[in-house]
């Protein structure tokens, strides 16, 4: 007999509490539900949510292009989100294509076909993500490509799609294979389909629990419960880059208008992708209407 919705999802949030306590959380007061006064977001917010994810897309340190190309994508796919995101497949670097590529997949637009075609003809590491993508919005062009995948024309794997991943892979060594994975699979969780989480995966070896923090994040994102959003936006302030960046990513699809003042301090925090993944919730989470033009680097990606 399979479960209800509702009660998949209750089980989900016991699951995060689970892993919150097993991580030291239990030894501080948890939050209590507040009473619900909704507050209106302000242009600057909106603003300045802007202008972080701005200086991500045009900084010249690919990574730094990266992380604000996965936040862009966690916004969904409004029009400004992907174009910037479409732009992106034209980046001089390939780790930057390929996560463009997969985060198109995800954004799940139709629209972004007649990119990922064109991204087909790229090298061996995007073209097979622009594949995968294409096939997750029904649409088999790139079925040469794991049809050169099986044949062994193309001898990329998939699951090691570029040299930067392949040397790092190689300098984490074997004790630590199972630390490794369950890191992945966070990583996944929080850095999109492409699951290329390797600096995230070598943090987390140095704090262990930050990987079910992670997945504990994502599940109470899922969850309608009005205490799981109390718990996320609680969370905001974990020591972990990679944990409060996951917060971030969840309460852009949980918060309310009332979130945005609190994702407000991540915007200057000081690893890069959680102040790029809490520019894009704030972006998300303000109502249409209201937010101000795209700036620069973002405008330039979506032809304004």
């Amino acid at each position: 007999m399979l479960l209800s919705t509702s009660v998949m999802l209750t089980a989900r949030t016991s699951f995060a509490l689970l892993i919150l306590n097993a991580a030291g959380y239990s030894q501080v007061s948890l939050p209590t539900v507040p009473a619900s006064a909704t507050v209106a977001p302000t242009p600057a917010a909106t603003q300045a949510a802007w202008q972080v994810l701005d200086n991500g897309l045009g900084d010249s340190n690919p990574e730094k292009r990266r992380q604000a190309i996965t936040a862009t994508g966690a916004m969904g796919p409004t029009p400004e989100a992907l174009k910037i995101v479409e732009h992106a497949l034209q980046d001089k670097d390939t780790l930057v294509r390929q996560t463009a590529a997969a985060e198109l997949g995800e954004m799940n637009s139709v629209e972004a076909i007649p990119y990922l075609k064109q991204a087909l003809e790229d090298c061996t590491e995007v073209s097979f993500t622009a594949a995968e993508s294409l096939w997750k919005l029904g649409n088999k062009d790139g079925r040469d490509i794991f049809q050169g995948v099986i044949e062994g024309s193309l001898h990329n794997n998939p699951g090691m799609v570029t040299e930067k991943m392949r040397d790092a892979r190689q300098k984490l060594h074997n004790p630590r294979t199972l630390a490794l994975m369950g890191a992945q699979e966070a990583a996944g969780a929080l850095l999109g389909p492409a699951s290329m989480g390797i600096v995230f995966a070598r943090d987390a070896l140095k704090d262990p629990g930050s990987s079910g923090r992670v997945l504990a994040a994502k599940y109470l994102g899922e969850d309608p419960d009005p205490y799981a959003l109390t718990l996320l936006e609680w969370a905001l302030d974990d020591k972990n880059w990679a944990v409060r960046a996951a917060v971030a990513k969840a309460l852009g699809g949980r918060g309310n208008t009332n979130t945005i003042p609190k994702l407000q301090p991540l915007l200057s925090d000081s690893h890069p992708a959680v102040a790029y993944m809490a520019a894009a919730s704030i972006i998300r989470l303000t109502p249409a209407g209201t937010a101000p033009g795209v700036p620069s680097a973002a405008s330039s990606a979506t032809g304004k």
